[in-house]
């Protein structure tokens, strides 16, 4: 069924997110702050100011689904949390009846315990706990249905984690499991949510391959031609990231797996 979307933010994930639900046959609207990126190819891109009440008070379209994809962002006296809460706002005032907020895996801060779905919250940074009371109050908001994914860290092609740790030293962690996902596999969870109406979920976004911090690393430098990071014997608190419910659920299988094989791929 085609349903009109909204992405907020046309960045790194969000544009290439609103290509691809575009050439699925989706209506995508993305917003930007930049005048520059205003009507880019085939999608239809607005200029909207996220932190601007009273240019959010100016959208008025309809809308099925509001996808809103931005991270936090540094400067002084920003505020993320009022910034994603005016979101909120616009959401209910566009009756919207599906909010998807992409989180990060961030909000579990750092134990040695194996994460999934279900496991209880424990951020330790301003964003992560921004990210957490946001999700809950999009969860138990009853003007609309919402889902928030957490994402693993995001690597691609114009991110390529070869370049994450390269000519560095005494690198902490040479044992940790690396917790990562390509771009295409979120815009692709993305769409099965969409796609299959999956609603009121907390899901996650992570390549099932876990591979150590040395081995992953040392090879990304190598792939690019980089000096390999050295890493200290310095063991700190570390997660894995499980995905798996998701993925059941969604019925999804990644298309990158394999982080080490991505690699190989992508040189």
């Amino acid at each position: 069924m085609t349903q009109h979307i909204l992405i907020i933010g046309s960045g790194w994930l969000g544009l290439p997110l609103a290509k691809s639900l575009n050439q699925q046959g989706q209506h995508v609207t993305a917003t930007t702050t930049s005048n520059n990126k205003v009507a880019i190819g085939d999608v239809n891109v607005i200029h909207l100011d996220t932190q601007d009440p009273k240019s959010i008070a100016a959208l008025n379209m309809h809308f099925d689904v509001m996808i809103i994809t931005i991270p936090p962002k540094r400067g002084l006296g920003y505020d993320y949390l009022t910034e994603l809460t005016q979101l909120h706002h616009l959401a209910i005032s566009l009756a919207i009846p599906h909010v998807l907020f992409t989180s990060s895996t961030s909000v579990w801060g750092n134990n040695k315990n194996i994460v999934i779905e279900s496991s209880p919250m424990q951020p330790t940074t301003e964003s992560a706990k921004t990210m957490v009371a946001f999700e809950q109050l999009i969860h138990d908001a009853p003007e609309y249905l919402a889902t928030t994914i957490k994402l693993s860290g995001l690597i691609g092609c114009d991110r390529h984690p070869g370049r994450f740790l390269a000519e560095k030293t005494d690198v902490a962690n040479p044992d940790a499991p690396v917790n990562l996902v390509v771009k295409e596999d979120v815009i692709g969870i993305i769409s099965a949510v969409i796609q299959q109406d999956i609603w009121q979920q907390s899901l996650i976004a992570c390549a099932p391959s876990h591979p150590s911090r040395h081995n992953f690393y040392t090879a990304a430098a190598a792939h690019l031609g980089l000096t390999p990071p050295t890493f200290t014997p310095e063991t700190l608190l570390n997660k894995t990231i499980d995905a798996t419910h998701t993925s059941q659920l969604l019925k999804y299988q990644y298309q990158h797996p394999d982080l080490l094989q991505w690699l190989a791929e992508h040189e």
